[in-house]
């Protein structure tokens, strides 16, 4: 059995809004030293993923730390403000700020997924 080291990115939350999208993308944008496309070091994060947030830019205090796995939450208000899509267990105005805030993070994958992230 072969055990890979996980990599840990490092960069910020982002609340990313696509033009004609139904909902909030809940994304972690690495910190590249050179960006060539917009979307560069944008990953929406999905089942699986796991995250590290941090309260401030000097890492000392986790607020959050876990595998992502979101649940569906209709909170009743019209798009743009119903999101929809929330981590369970957590808050949604709690999960939300951490992403428009722009908090920073760490995100923890395998080798094996590292390419697909960044195809």
């Amino acid at each position: 059995m072969t055990t890979e080291k996980p990599t840990v990115l490092q960069g910020t939350l982002e609340a990313y809004y696509e033009l004609g999208a139904d909902s909030v993308s809940w994304s972690f944008n690495e910190a590249l030293e050179k960006k060539t496309e917009p979307y560069d070091g944008l990953h929406e994060l999905q089942k699986g993923d796991f995250i590290r947030v941090f309260n401030d830019a000097s890492k000392k205090e986790v607020i959050f730390e876990g595998k992502i796995d979101m649940t569906y939450r209709k909170n009743g208000k019209p798009y743009p403000l119903n999101h929809g899509y929330y981590q369970k267990g957590q808050d949604p105005a709690a999960w939300e700020k951490m992403f428009q805030d722009g908090k920073p993070a760490e995100l923890i994958v395998r080798p094996s997924h590292v390419k697909k992230l960044k195809a």
